[in-house]
């Protein structure tokens, strides 16, 4: 995993995650409690998403009222459904 795939899950920057694993900084409760050390050690599967800037905006949906991030998840998932139909048309 990259830092910045890590920044991304951690909610902090690249240049942080470079800090605590050359011990210069030592991350903050907070952010020790967005990941785990199972995690971290590979006994926990965390799926990822490898498009950052996609990483983003789910993050900033996750942020959302519960009202808008439902109504989020369901453009989402339409976009979804419709992507699958076309590519089973496709093949």
């Amino acid at each position: 995993m990259s830092q910045q795939d890590l920044g991304l899950i951690a909610d902090t920057y690249q240049k942080n995650i470079s800090k605590y694993e050359k011990d210069l900084v030592i991350p903050s409760a907070t952010t020790l409690k967005k990941v785990t050390t199972d995690y971290l050690l590979g006994n926990e599967k965390m799926d990822t998403v490898k498009d950052t800037a996609l990483m983003q905006q789910f993050q900033e949906i996750d942020k959302m009222p519960e009202e808008e991030k439902g109504a989020s998840m369901k453009v989402i998932n339409a976009y979804i459904r419709d992507f699958k139909t076309k590519s089973s048309y496709a093949s």
